[in-house]
């Protein structure tokens, strides 16, 4: 079973095209101006792996990007989750990660999710070096290649500068989809505010 903190089926954030968004619950970092803190001490459910793979299955997405929390801390079921879909449908896999990739490869249980992934962007978040990039957190944070299936959209698609993010309400929850700007994420906190109230 599987700990997700909150999906999004569908958005055209977070990598090319159009992707289905799983945030894994569970961290076992603790970066200071972490976005993403539910992930860590919020709500979860509990889903079986083939339970949302044919969610992802028919959804009309070309691939899934998996964030949280911390996605290596779940490799086994996210695996099994990737391997249910890749038999019915071909999907791209996006991870975000705060271990380095070096990190991963030293770590035998993490191979292969590593080799099920087109792209890692890895690293801890530093708040100091935030350098409003699209799509990642701090200028430490790099992009992988791990296959060539984004190859050729990759240099356009992550060089931009200008971030983007969706609020929406999903199933009762008010959920943050993208990599905000401090604006947007002063917005989304006002409005987190007021919606549990």
């Amino acid at each position: 079973m599987l700990k997700i903190s909150h999906l999004d089926e569908c958005t055209e954030l977070l990598g090319p095209f159009k992707r289905f968004v799983i945030w894994v619950h569970g961290c076992c970092f603790d970066c200071e101006g972490c976005m993403a803190l539910n992930t860590r001490f919020g709500d979860y459910e509990e889903i079986s792996e083939a339970e949302l793979a044919e969610k992802i299955i028919k959804s009309d997405t070309e691939g899934i990007t998996i964030s949280g929390g911390e996605p290596f801390l779940q490799a086994q079921e996210l695996v099994k989750l990737i391997h249910e879909v890749k038999k019915i449908r071909d999907i791209g896999v996006i991870l975000y990660s705060g271990f380095t990739i070096e990190e991963l490869k030293e770590r035998s249980e993490y191979e292969e999710l590593l080799l099920c992934s087109d792209i890692i962007i890895d690293g801890r978040y530093i708040k100091e070096l935030d350098d409003e990039r699209a799509y990642i957190g701090s200028s430490n944070q790099r992009l992988h290649l791990m296959t060539e299936r984004y190859k050729n959209i990759v240099p356009e698609y992550y060089s931009s500068y200008k971030r983007k993010a969706e609020i929406k309400i999903q199933q009762g929850k008010l959920t943050l989809t993208g990599v905000p700007s401090k604006e947007t994420l002063e917005i989304w906190q006002k409005l987190k505010g007021k919606f549990l109230c």
